[in-house]
């Protein structure tokens, strides 16, 4: 009898979730903030400064990304909960980047080793990550200053300094983010880099070079495709990415006659072929007049839309 009890015992208490860190199945489908995130800093708090260590000994400080949106990803990589919304905030972070949001990772990782092997050597997590290196809400500070009690939890904080939300949900920063404002960033110089023969030039230049794939063709599919690139010194072009596709609609007779779910298809394949052709032309693109600084040429980054139209 004392052997059934206590195999239950044990059952019971291998079978509860570690604690800070993890969710049910059940729980997921709840508003994990009315649960996990009542103690967070609220919209409008001024966000405590702080200056955490990263794995190569720089100290970095909240108060040098002042004037950018920020968000902070608390996360540690013995949680099982944050190793699964790595590849959101990946994505998150590569549909960010060049629109000027910073994101900065703060760890509870205790072991630097293992710290690093995860984020970078697993994940590649790009983005800066910095860390105490101490146990989690016995030794740490920075849970304190941010009222974490969970992870993974996140933060958006505002150009001025203030909090917009504090959540443990992913998809609810995603919204905020994808709520904002936001433009591509642009170098700021004295003069600007200047493409020979202007926007009639440009728009010439991808109307000439452009292919039309057979799907995109038969649907005549519009798309206008946003990319970021640097234009260096020489005035060549590198480094084309793209970071917004909108006004996305298919026109043909033929296209009409699908029903949504392959309409949603075809607009996939064209939009996914639509961006290498934008990356490619871009990069390919005649040489700029490059950006001026104080009357010598630098190396800068700046945007343009592209219209397909087949």
């Amino acid at each position: 009898m004392k052997r059934i009890l206590l195999a239950a015992v044990c059952a019971i208490f291998m079978s509860a979730p570690a604690a800070f860190a993890q969710t049910t199945d059940t729980e997921q489908t709840t508003n994990l903030d009315a649960k996990y995130a009542v103690n967070m800093l609220k919209p409008g708090t001024r966000a405590p400064e702080f200056k955490l260590r990263t794995y190569d000994g720089r100290d970095i400080s909240l108060s040098q990304y002042r004037g950018s949106y920020v968000v902070l990803d608390f996360w540690a990589s013995w949680c099982p909960d944050c190793r699964r919304d790595i590849p959101a905030m990946k994505a998150l972070y590569e549909q960010f980047r060049d629109y000027g949001v910073q994101f900065i990772g703060i760890s509870f990782d205790t072991d630097r080793e293992v710290w690093a092997k995860t984020y970078w050597g697993q994940y590649q997590m790009n983005w800066t990550q910095v860390s105490e290196l101490k146990k989690f809400r016995k030794n740490t500070m920075i849970d304190q200053l941010y009222k974490v009690d969970w992870i993974p939890s996140m933060y958006l904080i505002a150009p001025d300094g203030k909090i917009v939300m504090g959540t443990v949900e992913i998809n609810k920063l995603k919204a905020k983010l994808e709520a904002l404002p936001l433009a591509p960033e642009v170098s700021k110089t004295d003069v600007l880099p200047t493409f020979e023969g202007g926007q009639e030039a440009i728009d010439s230049y991808f109307a000439q070079g452009q292919r039309r794939s057979i799907q995109s063709f038969r649907s005549k599919v519009h798309a206008e495709v946003t990319v970021v690139f640097n234009v260096e010194m020489d005035g060549t072009v590198t480094g084309a990415r793209v970071v917004d596709v909108k006004n996305v609609q298919g026109t043909s007779k033929h296209f009409m006659k699908m029903n949504a779910e392959k309409q949603k298809r075809v607009l996939d394949n064209c939009v996914e072929y639509y961006k290498e052709q934008a990356v490619r032309l871009t990069n390919n693109m005649p040489k700029w007049n490059p950006a001026m600084q104080k009357g010598r040429p630098v190396k800068s980054r700046t945007s343009l839309t592209i219209v397909f139209q087949s």
